[in-house]
């Protein structure tokens, strides 16, 4: 039998959220401004791509907030903006051993983040995440996503002919360890 573990969603803070990435808005790093202007500051984010970036939009619906698949990416600092304010649940849990793909993160250390609508969210590579991030308002929400213009070719790929890839790990916790999630806010 499948066991749910249960999620408790937390807010997001720079400390709380700094293992798995950063969060992109007002108060993250603006005291460290390159370019000021009156009316104008820019600050730099630590945006990595291995490769050609790739500037999608993405939709995630307004779903019930259960998973049991997991994923990480290996050659991106993979990179959330919303559009509208739209409000998300992510939830993430620590990397592991790039090289070892059996090291997968105990499923008591996911956690899951209330990011709000006015920041973007950058996680480290190889942080595990959800492949659906939840808006918090339905009918859901739209992002602006910057990826690995290689990684998101391979994840296109393997949904197309079932090529695995290489630059992405994906586990369903169900299959591997009998493991399901439930968020619960």
């Amino acid at each position: 039998m499948t066991e749910v573990v249960q999620i408790d969603v937390e807010p997001a803070s720079d400390e709380a959220f700094a293992p798995f990435g950063r969060l992109i808005g007002l108060g993250q790093g603006e005291n460290d401004a390159v370019f000021a202007n009156p009316g104008l500051r820019s600050w730099r984010v630590d945006y990595d791509c291995a490769d050609q970036t790739e500037v999608m939009f993405i939709w995630f619906d307004h779903v019930p907030m259960t998973f049991s698949k997991i994923e990480r990416h290996f050659a991106v600092t993979q990179t959330f903006i919303p559009h509208d304010r739209a409000e998300m649940i992510m939830v993430v849990a620590p990397a592991t051993d790039p090289s070892d793909w059996n090291d997968l993160p105990p499923a008591l250390s996911l956690r899951a983040f209330r990011i709000p609508g006015t920041h973007g969210v950058m996680m480290w590579k190889g942080v595990w995440h959800t492949l659906n991030r939840y808006p918090i308002d339905p009918p859901g929400g739209g992002f602006t996503l910057l990826t690995s213009r290689a990684t998101q070719a391979e994840l296109e790929r393997e949904k197309r002919d079932g090529t695995l890839p290489k630059l992405t790990q994906t586990v369903d916790c169900n299959e591997r360890l009998n493991v399901s999630f439930a968020v619960r806010l």
